[in-house]
């Protein structure tokens, strides 16, 4: 096997479990056995990609990622106005992460002190936020119950 072009495009991990479940489908359909070694390769790539903090931990019941919604943001960020524009790089480290705070829109995009004032920074994780939604939308309800779960009986809490 002769390599053609390499590293032709990036994908995000979104694309890269839609590829995956679309194979699972795919492989299933046609009544297709996978070797052993791929079909756990695959499994743990989805699994890792599904995972808790991953913001596609929920994708098969919400559905929030999408070729339509991806289009969405990019349009959106770039109809913002910003100062800087955003490398590509940094678009799909936006979408790897869904930052929901401009502490984590800091790992995503270099520089970001110098390039953009703190009106643009909470701009850009608004847009995040409506098109893609929030983490702590998506954690509210789990994360109380897990708290009161840890709770230590103490007069202050009223147990």
């Amino acid at each position: 096997m002769k390599i053609l072009e390499s590293q032709n495009a990036l994908l995000s991990n979104y694309e890269v479990y839609q590829h995956l479940v679309d194979q699972r489908k795919r492989n299933k359909a046609q009544n297709r056995r996978v070797p052993a070694n791929a079909h756990q390769a695959m499994t743990e790539v989805a699994k890792y990609l599904s995972g808790k903090p991953s913001p596609l931990e929920k994708q098969e019941e919400t559905q929030t990622y999408s070729p339509a919604t991806i289009s969405l943001l990019l349009e959106k960020l770039r109809e913002a106005n910003l100062p800087s524009e955003l490398t590509k790089g940094e678009l799909l480290s936006i979408l790897n992460i869904r930052p929901s705070s401009t502490a984590l829109l800091s790992t995503a995009i270099e520089d970001m002190e110098e390039r953009f004032d703190d009106d643009n920074q909470n701009k850009i994780v608004d847009i995040i936020a409506e098109v893609l939604g929030s983490a702590e939308a998506d954690e509210g309800g789990e994360e109380a119950d897990e708290m009161d779960a840890d709770a230590v009986p103490t007069v202050e809490n009223g147990y």
